[in-house]
């Protein structure tokens, strides 16, 4: 079936307005970008992107770069591991300063633990928006973790399922004086489209020691936006470990991590290493591999912990943005067990 310039403009402007890692642009890409040369509110986004050499299609998750605080974003089995009642939130502004509605992430979620009977378990509920460019990507579901004690540690086997939502702003779109507008892929007006989705994951956790796998879209929706307008979100994997060490001083503690992720096309990869002093403030560095140096600066409170992460990018995007940043909140609220097993806690207002 043939398909008209003006819809394959549509999908290759999707894809560059997610704004995300970018691989060397093929010939048929090049030829495309020299027709849109008359589009003149894209052009100075799209000389921008000729001049970076990594990765033309792009992931569709959000890339946060505490990632080891909001594990419950990429992995199910996390839920309920902390052992607390816990509420989270994070918010990423993704290249302040471009052009074109660059990302802005929000996720947040809730979590404990439950044990029934003899055997732990782990409950929560997440709900993520992102705005990019014209697209808004909305997630909410439910999570669910069985946990089983394995080789001295606990096992974690997690599973999400929910539904995800896109929606395409066509009020926005511009069109360039002469530029002919008939063709019904493009839309006009606001569309969305809303369908079925699925995560799981396993989660090991043994004294210092932490390791983690995550598949993401594992029925790799496809979202109906209009009656000639279709969205797919591809299955992506990643893979967390990390390990907590102890120093000569007592007060001061080594935390190093990576984090890998992939949606078999891309590949995204996060060295990691922070210091925490006193159990209460913490910082390091974070470099996310041929992208970024990531400046990692947290502290905790009490029951509250609070997070700041500052992105500088190594790529030729520095001439287009400052840099990204991302804050992020946790309230961990202690449970207590009665004799039957269960968890109990004090209410919240009389904290």
């Amino acid at each position: 079936m043939s398909i008209s310039l003006p819809r394959l403009l549509y999908v290759r402007l999707y894809n560059l307005l997610s704004l995300r890692s970018f691989c060397i642009y093929n010939m048929q890409i090049i030829c495309l970008s020299a027709l849109m040369l008359t589009m003149k509110r894209v052009i100075r986004s799209i000389i921008l992107f000729l001049c970076v050499t990594t990765a033309a299609q792009a992931q569709y998750d959000a890339q946060f770069s505490q990632y080891f605080m909001a594990m419950g974003y990429y992995n199910p089995a996390y839920a309920g591991t902390t052992g607390d009642l816990n509420l989270f939130g994070i918010h990423r502004q993704q290249w302040l300063g471009f052009k074109g509605n660059p990302p802005k992430s929000f996720f947040v979620t809730a979590d404990m633990p439950l044990k029934l009977g003899e055997t732990t378990h782990g409950v929560g509920g997440v709900l993520f928006t992102e705005s990019i460019g014209l697209f808004n990507n909305t997630h909410i579901a439910g999570q669910y973790a069985n946990k089983q004690k394995l080789f001295g540690g606990i096992l974690s086997v997690g599973l999400q399922v929910g539904i995800v939502s896109q929606s395409f702003n066509g009020d926005d779109v511009y069109f360039p004086e002469g530029y002919e507008t008939d063709d019904s892929a493009i839309p006009r007006t606001v569309v969305s489209g809303t369908s079925f989705d699925i995560n799981a994951g396993l989660y090991y956790t043994r004294k210092n020691f932490y390791f983690g796998v995550g598949a993401m879209h594992v029925t790799e929706p496809e979202l109906m936006l209009d009656e000639n307008v279709y969205s797919y979100i591809a299955g992506s994997y990643n893979l967390v470990s990390g390990y907590n060490i102890k120093l000569k001083n007592p007060l001061y503690e080594l935390q190093p991590s990576v984090f890998l992720k992939t949606d078999t096309r891309t590949f995204q990869a996060d060295i990691t290493g922070r210091v925490v002093y006193n159990k209460m403030f913490n910082g390091g560095l974070s470099w996310r591999v041929n992208e970024s140096i990531v400046f990692l600066f947290g502290a905790t409170f009490g029951r509250v912990q609070v997070g700041y992460a500052y992105d500088f990018p190594t790529t030729p995007i520095l001439k287009g943005t400052t840099g990204s940043h991302e804050l992020m909140i946790r309230y961990a609220l202690k449970l207590k067990k009665t004799k039957t097993g269960k968890n109990k806690h004090k209410s919240v207002r009389i904290l």
